[in-house]
Formats: C-alpha cells, structure tokens, sequence
C-alpha cells in the first residue's frame, strides 16, 4: 500500500500530516481519527457530562448520534482535503510530459501547485471560532432555551468541537480553491495545443471532477446531522446555495487555463485557415488552372467548420454528466434531510 504524499507549502497543517503518518487509504485514516475524537467525548462527557456519551443540558435526542456524525464529519473533511492534494500530485505527473521542457524538469513543479497563502488557515480559523459562538450561543441547542456559563462542561465542548470542525472545513474548501487556480495556471506550460485534441489537458477534467465528487461525499454525509426533528429548515437554503456554488467554483476553476489555451489556439488556427482559403478563393474565382483549387477550397472550407465547432472546453459529455450526478448527490442529501425533517414534524406535532 503506497504511502500518502500530502504536503502543502508553505508548511503541512498538523491535521494532514497526522492522515499521511496514519498510512492508510485516505477514507480510512479520516474515520481512525473520528473515531478517535468520538473516544475523547466519551471519556470527556463520563468525567463531565450527565454519563458517557451523554452531554448535560443539551435539548436535542440522540446526542451521541449526533456528535458520532460530527466527529466523523471532522475526520472525514481532513480526509477529503488529504485526498484532494494526492490527487492533485498524481495529475501534475500525468501532465508533466506535455509541458514546456522547463517545466516538465523541474523538480518542484507539485510544490508550486501545491502551496497557499497563510491568511487562509487564519481566516478559516477566525470564521471557525465565530460560528462555534453562533452554535452554543443559539436557543435551540439548550433544554432550557438559554446556554449555561461559559464554564460548563457542555458549553467547553461544543465551542471546541465546532471551532476545529468549521476550521478544518472551511480551510479545506478555501485549499480546494486555491490549489485549483494554482493548477489550472499549469495550462499555460502546455507545450503542443490541439485545438482538435484535447487528451493534453484531460488531467484538469479529472481534477475538476475529483473536487466536486469528494466535496459533494462530504456534503451527504453532514447532511445526517439534519435528519430529524430541528433547525434544518432554516439552513436549508443557505446550505443549498453555499454547496452548489462551492461546486461550480471547483470545477470551473481548474478549466479556465485550458479554456484559454484553447481559445487562443482555435483563433490561431480559424485564422490562419481562412487565410488560406482566401489566397485559393482568388484561384478559383479567377478560374485559374493551376493546381486542384476548387478541391482544395472544399477541403479548407470543410476544416474550417471543423475548427469553428470544436469547443474550447477540455469537456466531454460524460464529464458533464458525471458533474450534474456529483451536484445531485451533493443538494440531493440536503433536500432529502429537509423533507425527512418536515414530515417528521409534522407527524410529531
């Protein structure tokens, strides 16, 4: 079993080399670590808590489930980013051949792909910490409508889960981003661009469809925390809309370099084509003998509707339709925990 080779510059965040040292499939290292911080809540709540695996105060059923959900989530969401990164790495080795020979030697060409500005780490951790206020701030998570003191047992735990969770989620989803401007600028080495042949830039595709697909895993399995009786239908909306844009970011942005690539090589060679079609337009107008120029001319005029319908997109329609069956499962879970949800209250009340 070959070892993860997550790395990330300027420096590692401790979560991903922690998921590269476990040496397991990523998946499997993100659920040893869930399940790990699941272990420490119920040693924590049968020192603190009403018992093991029982948080005092809270005004939800099940919350042992729930954390279990969460905790996985927390696992779950550093595996997608280690995925993500070694994925990353294995498509830059499969496009190395077709880039520029500088490029293609140099040694370093994963790390520059691979790095990020650090105010990523410090803005996920801000936005992090502000929506752990928000959780145990919010009525609905207490039995009584109203949060104990800051020193409760409960209170510590929930504010500490939720701000390392939203941390790594949200400086997973801002790496997703960065990596992938990163990498579709690779584009731009491409050696040789066929305008008719698009395999050179096929390792964007993947990539692009990779992100969506892990992200949109992700996204299906937070949804369980909304199934049942609670807050669902408010975060809904912003749920769906926050998921369906992520998703479209990531898989547009490793595109757009290709996308130039092959607009400018298609204007190039519409260009020069129909260069070529004007010099031998004069032939045959002029019904001059030389040569085989009316052949010739349907032979250009043929290559140039070629050229003028290939797409500048390095797309195919598998792709596309890999893309939409990657966003429903992502949406689909989040609608399915709102009706599930619905029809659980209703039948409740």
């Amino acid at each position: 079993m070959e070892q993860l080779r997550v790395s990330l510059e300027p420096a590692t965040p401790w979560s991903l080399r922690l998921i590269a040292a476990l040496g397991l499939p990523a998946p499997l290292g993100g659920a040893v670590i869930g399940v790990a911080v699941f272990a420490l809540f119920l040693v924590y709540t049968a020192l603190f808590g009403d018992a093991p695996g029982r948080l005092a105060g809270v005004g939800f059923e099940g919350g042992w489930l729930a954390e279990a959900i969460q905790d996985l989530f927390l696992g779950f969401a550093v595996a997608v980013v280690a995925a993500s990164v070694e994925g990353t790495r294995r498509e830059i080795e499969v496009l190395r051949p077709h880039l520029e020979s500088r490029a293609r030697e140099a040694e370093d060409l994963a790390s520059r792909v691979l790095r990020y500005p650090r105010w990523v780490l410090w803005t996920a951790g801000a936005v992090g910490i502000v929506s752990a206020f928000a959780t145990v701030l919010s009525p609905g998570v207490w039995a009584e409508g109203r949060m104990p003191g800051w020193t409760h047992a409960t209170v510590l735990w929930l504010f500490a889960r939720n701000a390392v969770v939203w941390w790594i989620v949200l400086r997973g989803l801002a790496l997703e981003l960065v990596v992938a401007g990163r990498f579709s600028r690779l584009a731009e080495q491409v050696e040789q661009v066929d305008v008719l042949d698009g395999r050179a830039f096929a390792p964007f595709a993947r990539r692009a469809l990779r992100s969506v697909l892990l992200w949109m895993l992700l996204a299906a399995w937070d949804s369980l925390t909304y199934v049942g009786p609670g807050a669902v239908a408010g975060l809904l909306t912003l749920g769906l809309v926050t998921l369906a844009g992520f998703a479209f970011a990531a898989f547009l942005l490793p595109l757009l370099g290709p996308h130039r690539r092959l607009r400018e090589a298609k204007a190039r060679e519409l260009a020069r084509v129909r260069g070529a079609l004007a010099a031998v337009r004069e032939h045959v107008l002029a019904a001059d003998p030389r040569g085989l120029a009316g052949g010739r001319l349907a032979d250009l005029v043929a290559y140039e509707a070629r050229v003028d319908a290939a797409s500048t997109w390095p797309l195919e329609a598998s792709t596309l339709a890999r893309f939409g069956l990657y966003l429903a499962l992502g949406l689909g879970s989040w609608v399915g925990a709102g009706l599930v949800q619905h029809f659980l209250e209703r039948a409740i009340g």
